[in-house]
């Protein structure tokens, strides 16, 4: 058995990995008409196969696409017990980024004190998969502000995402407030909004 290509992209069906099981007697010789049944391990798979039996020349063929990003391991059983020794795997690559989300959220703190633990903001594929080839930049600013006065952001508001993940980790802001939250965009990705937080005098 053999899949091809080993790498593919998360789609649901635009981009899969063609596989191939050839049934031969001890001879040899191909083995007409056994009955095939693929498989593939992990999530969000979706597994095709062309026949139920090979054909003529002993084969059978499928496909495997998956939304989720991992590595797969193929394998097939001949006429309902025999295990296809080769077990190929194919590798679901994450998509192109289409969203970002806060993963690691800001959280409460002191008047013009650092935001910590860092806030961090996440490029993820139009499946949920962590994109990990964007690296573009991503700007944070002050989404809700519960002030009168207007809060100010303080700290470095644009930096580049590293592997997908963009972290800022010298945010502060000089005004007290409860229910701030943060916004977070980057260039063709929707943006994202953080959970609420608060602004205090005190620990």
């Amino acid at each position: 058995m053999n899949a091809q290509p080993a790498t593919v992209p998360a789609s649901t069906g635009s981009s899969a990995s063609t596989l191939t099981v050839t049934a031969l007697d001890a001879m040899g010789n191909p083995v007409p008409g056994a009955t095939v049944a693929l498989d593939a391990s992990g999530a969000g798979n979706t597994l095709t196969q062309q026949a139920a039996t090979t054909d003529a020349s002993g084969k059978v063929t499928g496909t495997l696409s998956s939304t989720k990003a991992e590595t797969k391991t193929v394998s097939a059983i001949l006429n309902g017990t025999l295990a296809v020794a080769q077990t190929p795997t194919v590798v679901v690559l994450p998509g192109a980024a289409t969203a970002l989300g806060f993963t690691v959220q800001p959280s409460n703190t002191m008047i013009r004190d650092r935001i910590t633990p860092p806030v961090r903001v996440t490029a993820f594929d139009a499946f949920g998969n962590m994109a990990d080839s964007f690296g573009d930049t991503v700007t944070i600013a002050i989404g809700r502000d519960p002030t009168l006065l207007g809060a100010h952001l303080s700290g470095t508001t644009t930096v580049p995402a590293v592997s997908g993940v963009a972290t800022f980790d010298d945010l502060s802001i000089d005004q007290l407030g409860s229910g701030y939250t943060l916004v977070a965009s980057g260039p063709a990705v929707s943006g994202a909004t953080s959970a609420s937080f608060n602004v205090t005098l005190l620990p």
